[in-house]
């Protein structure tokens, strides 16, 4: 059976008329009556009733149009599989505040799918990545809370990472194999104002009654991996479980805060690459 000749069928009976299902289908008239009638000879039945003006389904034509509509939605499912545009750049955004070292499992896991699709990473401010998604320079972006604006972005989690206090590699708790929250009364301690969870954070010392020693704000969480190997301090950073050179992370045993990374996109996309980067399991 030919599939051009199911999409005339659908066509005609959504329009009704010969001309109208003709443009739908953007062939010229003759070819797309001769379509239907093929058709009708391969499955040795009439599908149409015929008027000058209007034409109407039998009930052979009534019984084949549910099933010529799932087999059209099956093969524009199959497009869509097979069909990744992988000589067009992909390109993705990620807020400047979120860890690129946790999103390389993700994007790793994609590369090895479609190894061929060029994917084009851009580190921006939140409020910029947002102007390039209404502008669709990007397909989409990460960042750490999902969109306040629900009805015109979707979003997906992709992973949670609990916070652990990193330590120098030299520091008396890089032994411990945990540490309780009120250890940190006094400590040394690199804040992180850019976290998604500093409020909450800061309210668990608040209840607690800690009051660590910030002895330096950080913005990114390099910055802050960096000075704690450098001993200037202690930080609640994600563990991410990826070691890093000079810091040991240990687990706080009587509190849990989970960092959460999203992936925001606009409801309306409909790219071919984005559905399949939005299917990656990690």
């Amino acid at each position: 059976m030919n599939l051009q000749f199911v999409k005339y069928f659908v066509a005609l009976s959504e329009t009704g008329n010969f001309t109208k299902a003709a443009q739908q289908v953007h062939v010229v008239q003759s070819t797309f009556s001769t379509g239907i009638k093929k058709l009708e000879e391969q499955l040795n039945c009439q599908l149409f009733y015929r008027d000058n003006k209007l034409v109407h389904l039998t009930e052979e034509g009534k019984i084949l149009l549910p099933k010529a509509k799932q087999l059209l939605a099956i093969w524009a499912s199959m497009e869509s599989t097979f069909s990744v545009d992988e000589a067009k750049p992909f390109h993705i955004g990620i807020s400047d505040e979120v860890d690129f070292q946790t999103l390389v499992p993700y994007f790793k896991t994609f590369q090895g799918l479609y190894p061929n699709c060029q994917v084009q990473v851009f580190e921006l401010p939140q409020k910029e990545l947002y102007q390039q998604l209404r502008t669709q320079e990007v397909e989409g972006f990460f960042q750490k809370m999902p969109p306040t604006d629900t009805e015109q972005y979707a979003y997906k989690l992709i992973r949670q990472d609990k916070l652990a206090l990193a330590v120098p590699e030299n520091h008396h708790m890089a032994q411990k194999s945990k540490v309780c929250f009120k250890e940190l009364q006094g400590i040394d301690f690199i804040e992180r104002k850019s976290c998604s969870l500093y409020n909450e954070v800061k309210k668990a010392f608040d209840d607690e009654g800690i009051n660590p020693k910030v002895v330096f704000s950080a913005k990114r969480d390099e910055t802050t991996k960096a000075l704690v190997a450098s001993s200037i301090g202690v930080s609640l950073v994600p563990d991410i479980g990826v070691d890093y050179p000079g810091i040991s992370f240990v687990p706080i045993s009587d509190r849990k805060f989970t960092r959460k990374v999203f992936f925001i996109w606009k409801k309306n996309a409909d790219s071919a690459v984005l559905k399949k980067f939005l299917d990656v399991k990690i």
